[in-house]
């Protein structure tokens, strides 16, 4: 595909940095480049960031077509995990924070009132200067801003007022902004909380075009102005993508453990607790069986104290590992533990590779990923009251693998939740 089309994606999370909201746009950066766009990304050097975790690996799914900007900053966040410990200062789903803790309350007041939207909002001068230099020098006309964080869509805020119809400011919302899960955690003073409402407004109101995972988020955004019409929104949810899973005819469960994983972040807002009480009750009526929990990720100390109050030495808690690894911990279990949160009507990243990988997912919350899985032949979804079919729906799946009967998902349908089907989508808003 032939195109003179030019788009410099903003992001503040880019390799090095790991976790999941880098994965969005480093692929569809990598589908947008084989499709023949100019691509220009630019995101924070990072030895200013204050990222949750590193993953270095991911630097090499960078597609070399795409170049590579990065800006200085100034990052608040470091300096007071240094007063409060690092382990005191939220992660991404704020998994770590104890609503108790005076620490933690501290931390989120400060984050809250003094740094609004956010503590990254010290990037924007620093990204807003480098952003005009780039549009000027390579002759720009589509910039996309992607948040969290959502002081990155400020940055396309002044671009988009300074440059007017000069250039098309699509916005992409990985996630809510006031309507975050997790939002009431952050200590806002009726000041903060009236100022993150109206700059959510302004971006929503004064960007050309908007693009959203899901309808549940799109049905937020709308919800905070009456001067946009929903055509303004652009649906592109999350994928895989199937280079990521190359390895998966070669790696397989091991053939001595019924081994059901996370992989990913968890804090005590998503609420597993069903799964557990289901889990921890199987391998309690089937002592002898193999039955193990591995966690990869960030999890809360009280679902760690949770899971083992259930699960006992059966349970492991392991720290992020680079993306392939993720992957590799996938097609390694029996089960994946998929948790739904926060608003119905959308599909967490995590669902596209755990359906790629094949394993069967016991989702607990259902929606849109519930239906995805059910599509997809891949698994079972529950609602958070529903502990006896979890149970019956976990011993199913441990006989099936007593009696080595394999489990099929229907693989055909994944073509279209790919990287390279989303970003054609994409494409086809650039000008």
């Amino acid at each position: 595909m032939d195109t003179n089309k030019k788009v410099l994606v903003i992001a503040y999370y880019w390799p090095p940095s790991g976790g999941a909201g880098v994965q969005r746009w480093l692929k569809l950066t990598k589908y947008l480049a084989k499709l023949g766009i100019e691509v220009h990304v630019l995101s924070v050097d990072p030895e200013k960031a204050s990222y949750f975790h590193i993953d270095v690996s991911l630097k090499e799914d960078i597609h070399p077509n795409v170049k590579v900007h990065l800006s200085d900053s100034f990052e608040p966040i470091n300096m007071y995990s240094r007063m409060v410990g690092k382990k005191n200062v939220p992660t991404a789903g704020y998994s770590n924070v104890d609503e108790q803790h005076w620490k933690h309350k501290l931390v989120s007041g400060v984050r809250s009132n003094l740094f609004i939207p956010d503590p990254r909002i010290g990037w924007k001068k620093y990204a807003y200067k480098k952003a005009m230099e780039i549009i000027a020098t390579e002759n720009i006309q589509n910039v996309i801003t992607t948040s969290p964080p959502h002081s990155t869509q400020l940055i396309g805020l002044k671009l988009k007022r300074k440059l007017k119809d000069k250039i098309n400011w699509i916005v992409d919302f990985r996630d809510p902004w006031t309507d975050i899960y997790y939002y009431n955690l952050l200590q806002h003073s009726k000041i903060s909380h009236k100022i993150n409402l109206k700059l959510e407004r302004q971006v929503v109101e004064e960007s050309d075009r908007i693009i959203t995972v899901g309808e549940g988020f799109k049905t937020s955004f709308l919800s905070k102005t009456n001067k946009v019409s929903p055509d303004k929104f652009e649906i592109i949810s999350n994928a895989f993508d199937p280079d990521d899973f190359k390895m998966k005819d070669e790696v397989h469960p091991d053939e001595d453990v019924f081994l059901t994983s996370y992989i990913g972040t968890v804090s005590d807002k998503y609420e597993p607790d069903v799964f557990f009480e289901a889990l921890g009750q199987l391998a309690k009526d089937f002592p002898n069986a193999p039955i193990r929990f591995k966690a990869t990720g960030m999890v809360s100390e009280r679902l760690q104290a949770l899971i083992t109050s259930h699960l006992g030495d059966k349970a492991s808690f392991h720290p992020p590992v680079p993306h392939e690894q993720a992957v590799h911990a996938m097609l390694k279990s029996c089960v994946l533990l998929l948790i739904t949160p926060g608003i119905e009507g959308t599909i967490p990243g995590k669902t596209f590779e755990y359906l790629a990988s094949g394993r069967r997912i016991v989702s607990i919350g259902k929606g849109d990923s519930a239906n995805a899985i059910v599509k997809c032949n891949a698994g079972a979804a529950f609602e958070r009251s529903e502990k006896e079919a979890v149970y019956e729906y976990l011993k199913l799946a441990l006989l099936d693998y007593q009696n080595n009967i394999p489990f099929e998902s229907n693989y055909e349908e994944l073509k279209k939740m790919s990287w390279d089907y989303k970003a054609s989508k994409v494409s086809m808003l650039l000008k």
